[in-house]
């Protein structure tokens, strides 16, 4: 996962908690490491803010 890459919720209780339609797709707009996982990435979603930090597993990219 790169910056700039589409991507889905892979675990869709998550979009469903944070109130975003299950196969939205979001843009990676930040990278961070993170502890534990690979990376953590910030996400932007059309009509919500910026998902800030979130582990990249939740995610799954568009090809």
């Amino acid at each position: 996962m790169v910056q700039g890459d589409q991507v889905v919720f892979a675990r869709l209780d998550v979009a469903e908690v944070l109130g975003i339609w299950r196969h939205a797709t979001g843009r990676v707009v930040g990278i961070h490491p993170a502890r534990g996982e690979p990376l953590a990435v910030d996400v932007e979603f059309a009509g919500h803010g910026v998902l800030v930090g979130y582990i990249a597993s939740l995610f799954t990219r568009v090809a």
